[in-house]
């Protein structure tokens, strides 16, 4: 009987550890297809800063954008961020921003990682002059308690459910004006990425 009991526990330990690890491994391979399609996309357009601006006049400024935001990614994940310039942290937050606002709205924005580098990305848009999103990234990180979201994803969505009858007018409020915004945050951000060339150390 204590022989059974025993097959019954290890039956379900294995099971278990099977079910666990088949997420893990979806998981993995949707990553590892992401990673395949980036480097297509990107991976032609060179590994250096230099190489990458080289394209300029040939490609349009989002795909040399997405290159430079894809390579200096590849350096967080190997180096980690600490492991990133300032200038790069820089660039990187304000076009997580800009991605995540435009695919969902500001909301999406701190309710996901991305929003752990809200103020980072707040210096650089004002850094690259990109005053009508800075302007509006102010107006909703306004609505937390004392004007600054939690850097850690899991307070901050804690948070944001505590806030949420504040902050949902104000966010909608500040997604309608960013989709009307008349600054092009492509251009503001290559001529900052060229004047910021010396900083931004790739691979």
């Amino acid at each position: 009987m204590k022989n059974f009991v025993i097959a019954i526990i290890a039956s379900v330990a294995v099971v278990a550890v099977a079910v666990l690890a088949v997420p893990r491994w979806k998981q993995a391979q949707r990553a590892n297809k992401a990673s395949a399609l980036l480097e297509e996309k990107y991976g032609a357009m060179g590994i250096t800063a230099d190489q990458i601006l080289s394209h300029e006049g040939a490609e349009d400024a989002g795909k040399i954008l997405g290159a430079l935001c894809y390579r200096i990614g590849q350096k967080a994940d190997t180096h980690g961020e600490h492991g990133l310039t300032d200038t790069e942290r820089k660039f990187l937050a304000a076009d997580w921003l800009e991605g995540e606002v435009d695919n969902g709205g500001f909301d999406q924005y701190f309710f996901n990682p991305s929003g752990d580098n809200s103020m980072v990305a707040l210096a650089g848009l004002r850094e690259m002059g990109a005053s009508g999103a800075a302007a509006l990234l102010e107006r909703a990180v306004a609505v937390f308690p004392g004007g600054k979201p939690p850097t850690d994803t899991a307070k901050r969505r804690e948070m944001m459910e505590q806030i949420a009858a504040r902050s949902g007018p104000v966010w909608e409020q500040c997604d309608s004006e960013f989709y009307r915004l008349s600054e092009s945050f492509s251009d503001l951000s290559l001529a900052y990425a060229k004047k910021k060339r010396a900083e931004i150390v790739l691979p």
